[in-house]
């Protein structure tokens, strides 16, 4: 891990990074950071795609006795996300429950602390660890199972001040309908989560949830037109994407652009267009991108095969820049593309 020592980050400073408007700024994590600052950092890094980093910082918070059981279901749980991420929701499952667990001793010990508007309490610390096994279980297509969790969640975040959970509730309700084959289901969810990003001013949190809510339109929409307006919106999605270091956004608005290249006949390297399941960008949509992953790929290819291509060069440089667990779960995952062939 190639974490620069530093002590120029306060709390606030770490908090616009990992929730706010500076995602892809530079994470520099001092020898003697709190560790509520090494878990903003920790989720910052995973945001960037830098999930080795992320990696070390959380397993050290999870190793240390002396972290209060709150963060440390924090720590659990965003290590589950990451795993997420990277396609391994069986293996995230271990994460969230441990998380779970960890949120339930610090309620029955009475150290929940002070309810935090961005989660950051052990009650939030619940509330994330409920959506989470329900995206795991969305991934596993346990749909009934997703369906109580995230009545379990949405229980628990009655009253609660964080303007996360509404968020992450409106992904997992999206990518579910999209599962159930049900997209004209998924698209209000996915508005709200965009809502609700914007008003947090989240940047991270608001592509992310243009990005859900973009397939939604087109997955409900059989329409050339709209297939035209959401893959041009996807473009543009990408590219922010690649503006704000957010690698692990980057290579699902570029997968779910190609699958409406594929859509709407676009001629690709054979010459045949082909349909392809679009939903799946919204389960797959956290180093600034090396030079390789803006390179252009060659003009000879067609539309979707170009946008794959930029794809597999955005996974390559995630790949490299994590740790062994997540590359195996990038390589068994059935969520995560074909990407080293076409390198």
């Amino acid at each position: 891990m190639s974490l620069h020592l530093s002590d120029q980050y306060s709390t606030n400073r770490w908090r616009d990074v990992a929730f706010g408007a500076r995602p892809g700024a530079p994470v520099l994590v001092s020898a003697g950071s709190q560790p509520h600052d090494r878990w903003l950092a920790a989720v910052a890094l995973g945001g960037q795609g830098r999930y080795a980093a992320a990696a070390e910082l959380l397993h050290g918070l999870l190793a240390d006795r002396s972290i209060r059981p709150g963060l440390a279901a924090h720590a659990a749980v965003t290590l589950a996300a990451h795993h997420r991420q990277l396609g391994g929701h069986a293996a995230a499952r271990r994460w969230d429950g441990l998380g779970l667990r960890l949120a339930e001793t610090a309620r029955r010990a009475g150290v929940t602390g002070l309810p935090d508007p961005d989660g950051a309490d052990a009650a939030g610390a619940r509330i994330d660890a409920l959506v989470g096994l329900a995206a795991d279980a969305v991934g596993t297509a346990q749909t009934a199972l997703a369906d109580r969790l995230l009545a379990a969640a949405a229980e628990a975040a009655r009253g609660h001040p964080s303007w996360r959970p509404a968020i992450r509730l409106g992904w997992v309700r999206a990518e579910l309908s999209l599962i159930r084959g049900e997209p004209r289901a998924a698209i209000g969810p996915a508005e709200h989560a965009m809502a609700a990003a914007a008003a947090a001013g989240s940047a991270r949190h608001l592509l992310k949830s243009r990005i859900v809510a973009a397939v939604a339109r087109a997955a409900a929409d059989a329409a050339e037109a709209t297939a035209v307006a959401v893959q041009a919106e996807l473009d543009v999605l990408a590219a922010e994407a690649e503006r704000l270091s957010l690698l692990p956004l980057r290579w699902p608005a570029e997968l779910a652009a190609a699958d409406l290249a594929d859509r709407l006949g676009v001629p690709s390297a054979t010459g045949r267009g082909r349909r392809s399941g679009v939903h799946r960008s919204a389960e797959r949509a956290g180093d600034r991108p090396g030079d390789e992953c803006r390179k252009p790929a060659n003009d000879t290819f067609g539309a979707a095969p170009r946008r794959r291509h930029a794809a597999a060069a955005t996974l390559s440089v995630i790949y490299r820049n994590t740790d062994p667990v997540g590359r195996r779960l990038m390589g068994e995952s059935a969520w995560i593309p074909e990407w080293r062939g076409v390198m």
